[in-house]
């Protein structure tokens, strides 16, 4: 066994225990606090979490997207708005990565250790249609004026450093980093989602913030290349999240149906039930293998974009059904505010949404599929 793969054992050992000893316990608080309560936070930063895919030379931990999605999961396991915040963290330090000149890597991401980044797309204009947002920077000399106007964004007022989508030109569309310590910004409103209610959702205002051209992650122009990578990295984590939810589900519905009796006989014994929790544990484990196949595909260099897409589209219909069988297995526990289910599909409900629609996933899916036969 490798040093790396040892390493790994160890880490994934400690997020275990990380998740039942300061998580999984606080899961139903979190959800109805809308808070990362018992200083949670505080905690995810000293156990060094927010590096764990950061580079080495950064001062991360330098662990492989595999790794990243296996402890996306298993927090996940605990509660799914922690593994959430970590996924739009872990996508925005993996597109500096990927794009950012040697100052601009140099200046924050070392900062990714204590300080999280968002990524920012989202306008009232322009969702799932870049093209129609207002936002835009322009050249003045050797700097960049940046104006407009960011919403639902990911972390949005927990993030300190954003990635944000501008318009440099009436059908250019380009990425610039900004923080919260430059001149001229602001956050704005909180959303009052309905779901993952302990990731804060908000909107971040830029008024002539002005930045070097060191700021421009990539090139001009690269947008749209830049967001589809960021949507898919995201997918592949998102599938880990969704994973988890269903464990989490599965583990409640196996452990009632086991203990509660009708008459004499667990209802684990009737086959209406069985075949509910057969469904839930063989949607979890199919939306594992996507997400997992296609983390493999990223960390040996191939295309992963459709693998990433059936991955989230599967796993969020899947985790939301599962979720109503759980219900009902539960009955009136299930229907109760005071157990967990009722989140959980609340949750799920929200990566059907999130990081781009299920019907944009199996738009995209098919029309890789009719690339890939052309």
């Amino acid at each position: 066994m490798d040093q790396k793969t040892i390493s790994q054992d160890i880490l994934l050992r400690m997020v275990k225990a990380f998740v039942k000893n300061e998580v999984a316990p606080y899961d139903m608080e979190i959800d109805h606090t809308r808070s990362y309560v018992n200083n949670l936070w505080s905690k995810v930063k000293e156990n060094d979490f927010l590096s764990l895919m950061l580079p080495e030379e950064y001062g991360g931990a330098g662990f492989n997207g595999r790794t990243s999605a296996k402890v996306i999961n298993e927090i996940a396991k605990g509660n799914a708005s922690l593994a959430v915040t970590l996924e739009g963290h872990f996508k925005s330090v993996d597109q500096i990565v990927k794009y950012g000149n040697d100052e601009l890597k140099n200046e924050y991401l070392p900062q990714a250790k204590n300080r999280i980044i968002a990524f920012s797309m989202t306008e009232p204009s322009g969702g799932s249609n870049p093209m129609g947002i207002n936002s835009h920077a322009e050249k003045r000399g050797d700097k960049w004026i940046i104006n407009g106007d960011k919403i639902m964004i990911t972390n949005g007022g927990l993030a300190e450093i954003y990635c944000v989508l501008v318009k440099t030109a009436p059908d250019e569309l380009s990425f610039f980093v900004v923080d919260n310590e430059m001149e001229g910004f602001e956050y704005g409103k909180q959303e009052n989602f309905l779901g993952l209610t302990g990731v804060p959702v908000g909107e971040i205002v830029m008024n002539n913030i002005e930045v070097d051209e060191s700021h421009l992650l990539g090139k001009v122009g690269m947008g749209k290349e830049i967001g589809d990578s960021a949507h898919d990295d995201a997918r592949v984590l998102m599938g880990a999240v969704l994973t988890g939810i269903m464990e989490h589900e599965l583990d409640l519905v196996t452990d009632y149906a086991t203990h509660r009796k009708a008459i004499d006989t667990p209802i684990i014994q009737m086959q209406g039930i069985q075949r509910k929790i057969a469904d839930i544990a063989i949607s979890k484990e199919t939306t594992k293998l996507l997400y997992q196949k296609a983390a493999w595909m990223k960390d040996h260099g191939q295309d992963y974009e459709e693998e990433a897409a059936m991955a989230k589209a599967y796993g969020s219909r899947s985790a939301v059904k599962a979720g109503d069988d759980s219900l009902q297995i539960l009955g009136g526990y299930g229907y109760s505010l005071d157990y967990p289910i009722e989140h959980l599909i609340r949750d799920a409900r929200a990566m059907e949404i999130a990081e781009g629609t299920v019907e944009k996933m199996r738009t995209a899916i098919a029309l890789k599929e009719a690339e890939s036969r052309a």
